[in-house]
């Protein structure tokens, strides 16, 4: 998630707590998090895997 959208989201929740729509802004607010938390978990899930499961790297000698 880029920062410019994450801005008009924000600015979004700001225009609904304005106008006094407490359930539709912690709904949005609730959105913008879980949005950010799937990002950062798909990121660790990449750094996990490459971890565990990526091929050598030819560090070790084959055998003959």
């Amino acid at each position: 998630m880029s920062d410019q959208p994450l801005d008009s989201e924000v600015l979004n929740v700001v225009d609904l707590i304005a106008d006094k729509k407490r359930a539709d802004a912690l709904d949005a607010i609730e959105d913008i998090l879980y949005a950010k938390a799937s990002e950062t978990i798909d990121t660790y899930k990449k750094t996990v895997s490459n971890t565990f499961f990526d091929e050598p790297t030819g560090d070790t000698p084959e055998e003959p």
